[in-house]
């Protein structure tokens, strides 16, 4: 039995294949956090307003709070 069989859904030749990873996506991970409706709605808001996206306003802000160990893990590689 394949493995669109057993999961009832069927495959066509349109979208993407199981197990395809655009390339934008290359070496990169997910991260997955849980927020009230609410605050999600004025983050996005918050990024229109500003022109940018949810993504690269988390990835700024990760980059800004770890900072100081981002920069030992640069020292430490070298």
């Amino acid at each position: 039995m394949s493995v669109e069989q057993l999961s009832g859904v069927e495959y066509d030749d349109m979208g993407p294949k199981p197990g395809y990873k655009a390339p934008s996506r290359e070496g990169k991970v997910s991260i997955l956090v849980h927020l009230d409706e609410e605050v999600r709605t004025a983050f996005k808001v918050a990024t229109i307003e500003n022109g940018t996206s949810m993504q690269d306003a988390i990835v700024a802000f990760i980059t800004d709070y770890a900072g100081p160990v981002l920069k030992r893990m640069k020292r430490n590689k070298e």
